[in-house]
């Protein structure tokens, strides 16, 4: 069973990573991509700590219902808070510990913990490195250029096959414009061992990299991904006809106005970024979009093939909150000087109106 935990939480690790990838079309996007890892997480949490402190008999047949196991998430952090605290060397149990922080969404304590994995291992512990480096991501995104992308080298360095570390290498790297550095390390990964759905998904975006270098197509590259397969629908700049079923789902039509009173301190080249997301729900929005040269007014629509990340499209949500914003430094994360606006979608509406009107101080 143990071997069982090692191969799922590979295979997790590799898929859950690369299905959040869809969300924007170019390099500014690449800073929200690790927040698809967050879901990977929730189930290491429960099974890894389960596993590590927990009563279960793994190889029986029937449970083992041991008399004073813990029956929450929380008793079996407690446990193993104590644990910790008499054997703070306990490298396992720092993972364990900083992967059940990560399920009750506590990201700082998580990477707390994971960063005491890594200096109970003296920095040598691959898997140490690679949580703590993703913990820090998740809690700031701006990390994958400073220490997260550090981190990230050192696994590399410790281990130059490691998928997750490739991945996120080549991303820090793509969004720094390394644009050579990055495709280097996605090819290394794209020769690995991958499931099926994931080689098409980083092929387009090995594509996108010599999009941007000017590089020619790539025979590699179009076999496992078609050119053409993923492109975006167009952006209709007219009055939107009343928005009907189609092949993506669920469908909520957008339309965008720019306030009078902010057309002025509209940044020159701002891209615009249009989310969906729950308000009872947090994690990676639920439908994203990216416009690179957006001129207001201008209609869209948000659909479910516009989802980061499986089992969280629009469909999905509980309550939706459609959020427009320019975005002054370029980057997805939303930053002082961003001019945005938001709505707030009802039950079954499958239109919604967004004025413009609000800056970030």
């Amino acid at each position: 069973m143990n071997q069982f935990i090692v191969i799922g939480a590979t295979m997790l690790s590799v898929a859950l990573a690369f299905l959040a990838v869809p969300l924007f079309r170019d390099r500014s996007r690449f800073g929200l991509i690790t927040l698809g890892t967050v879901a990977l997480v929730f189930v290491l949490g429960s099974a890894g700590l389960y596993w590590k402190v927990g009563n279960h008999a793994w190889n029986d047949a029937v449970p083992a219902a041991g008399v004073g196991a813990p029956h929450s998430i929380e008793e079996m952090v407690a446990k193993l808070e104590a644990k910790l605290a008499k054997n703070p060397g306990d490298v396992d149990g720092w993972l364990m510990l900083g992967r059940s922080y990560f399920v009750r969404n506590d990201f700082p304590k998580a990477a707390q913990a994971f960063e005491h994995a890594y200096t109970a291992s003296k920095g040598q512990n691959v898997e140490a490195v690679v949580a703590y480096a993703e913990a820090l991501t998740v809690t700031d995104q701006s990390a994958l250029a400073g220490k997260a992308g550090a981190l990230f080298e050192t696994a590399l360095q410790l281990d130059p096959a490691n998928q997750k570390a490739l991945w996120y290498g080549g991303m820090a790297h793509a969004a720094k414009g390394s644009f050579t550095v990055a495709r280097t390390r996605w090819m290394t990964l794209l020769g690995q061992e991958l499931p099926p759905d994931i080689k098409p998904m980083l092929a387009d975006r090995i594509r996108e990299l010599d999009k941007a270098v000017g590089k020619g197509s790539d025979p590699e590259l179009d076999r496992l991904s078609p050119p053409g397969a993923a492109a975006a629908a167009p952006v209709r700049a007219a009055a939107a006809p009343a928005p009907v079923a189609n092949a993506a789902g669920m469908t909520i039509h957008v339309h965008i106005e720019l306030s009078s009173a902010l057309k002025a301190k509209l940044p020159a080249g701002a891209p615009l970024f249009v989310l969906a997301r729950d308000p009872t729900q947090p994690g990676p929005p639920f439908a994203a979009k990216r416009l690179s040269a957006a001129a207001l007014p201008m209609d869209l629509d948000l659909s479910e093939q516009d989802a980061m990340m499986p089992g969280r499209t629009i469909k999905d949500a509980h309550q939706l909150l459609i959020v427009a914003r320019f975005s002054a430094s370029g980057q997805p994360q939303q930053a002082s000087g961003d001019l945005f606006g938001q709505a707030a979608v009802s039950a079954g509406a499958k239109s919604v109106r967004i004025v413009i009107d609000q800056q970030v101080p």
